[in-house]
């Protein structure tokens, strides 16, 4: 068995609400009325409170080049994986040296080798730990990194997933298409970390299953140009999930003996209000059952594969769950896939 022990996050410096974001927003689209009305429209409706950000807004809207991106990510970034591990093996008081495998989740640079290689002595974490970096799978990594990490956890022993997202390194400010401006609105930094152990912990990995939807393959991602990577989210998006979310939860239910009727707790990707709010009136969920995703999106927007582990972190602080209750979790990314990780309660 697989079991969530502990989970921590950690944000880079710079912080700002809605309000200065888009006051500083105006100098990059003050030749763009229709792009900075669109901009100002978003940030007003996304319920986020607050962002952080790698470095500070008037620098990332200088920001130029693959190579600049690629250093900040290996320096912020870097840090940022120091300070998650750390924490998270504290908090868990579990040796490094315990460490069996270790699963990183990014799609902010795709650095190699990952970063986490240069921490590996510095943390005393073994070396002949199992490495496994994960890129493509973007908003989804969190998820389906709990669902990779149960089973290297089932050979390897505690397995640390440790997500470092810096999206801000993806803004393109010569880019003035809908999809852009929108991450521009909602996208923030941050980075978490989940303890895996194959003895205890309050949350029992009972299940794992991805659903990639047909015929949606376009709809998110990166299109790459030669001056980087360009975010791709298509207004489809959110019809494209209500569709098939619903079947896809309850086929994975079924297979064990459940359905969505059973599950007490919720754990949405914080991918934003419209997907979250349809996601509740679909699958016939209320607000206090799903809440975290909520709370994640509003104080630090989302944050790619790092924003399902910040609920579940917040999840876990509340302790508002008794022993034996369902939870389920949803993730969701470039594919378009649905990554459900079914967990069991344990006090």
């Amino acid at each position: 068995m697989s079991f969530i022990h502990s989970v921590v996050t950690a944000y880079p410096a710079y912080r700002y609400s809605t309000e200065e974001i888009t006051d500083k927003a105006g100098a990059w689209l003050k030749s763009a009325p229709q792009e900075r009305a669109l901009f100002e429209r978003l940030a007003g409706s996304t319920k986020i409170e607050y962002r952080n950000f790698a470095l500070p807004i008037e620098d990332l809207l200088r920001l130029e080049g693959t190579a600049t991106r690629a250093q900040i990510f290996g320096e912020v970034g870097g840090a940022l994986l120091r300070e998650v591990i750390t924490k998270g093996l504290q908090e868990s008081e579990i040796s490094p040296q315990a460490v069996g495998a270790l699963l990183t989740t990014s799609c902010s640079v795709p650095a190699i080798p990952a970063i986490d290689a240069h921490l590996i002595e510095e943390l005393n974490i073994p070396q002949t730990v199992l490495r496994l970096p994960v890129f493509q799978y973007g908003c989804a990594g969190g998820a389906i990194g709990i669902s990779l990490a149960r089973h290297l956890c089932a050979t390897s022993g505690i397995t640390l997933l440790a997500s470092v997202e810096l999206c801000s390194l993806v803004y393109q400010g010569e880019d003035l298409r809908s999809g852009n401006i929108v991450g521009s609105a909602i996208f923030g930094d941050g980075a978490a970390c989940v303890v895996i152990s194959p003895d205890s912990g309050p949350l029992r990995i009972v299940d794992s299953q991805s659903y990639l939807i047909p015929n949606t393959s376009t709809l998110m991602g990166y299109d790459i140009f030669d001056d980087g990577t360009h975010l791709r989210l298509d207004r489809e998006i959110p019809q494209a999930l209500l569709q098939a979310a619903p079947a896809a939860i309850e086929t994975f239910l079924a297979q064990s003996d459940l359905s969505s009727h059973d599950i007490a707790w919720w754990l949405f990707h914080p991918g934003g209000a419209k997907i979250l709010s349809s996601l509740e009136e679909t699958l016939s969920v209320s607000r206090s059952q799903s809440r975290w995703a909520w709370e994640s999106l509003r104080d630090h927007g989302n944050m790619s594969s790092a924003s399902i582990l910040s609920a579940l972190e917040s999840f876990l602080k509340d302790r508002e769950f008794k022993v034996g209750e369902k939870v389920l979790m949803l993730g969701v990314g470039p594919g378009l896939t649905l990554q459900m990780n079914l967990f069991e309660c344990c006090g």
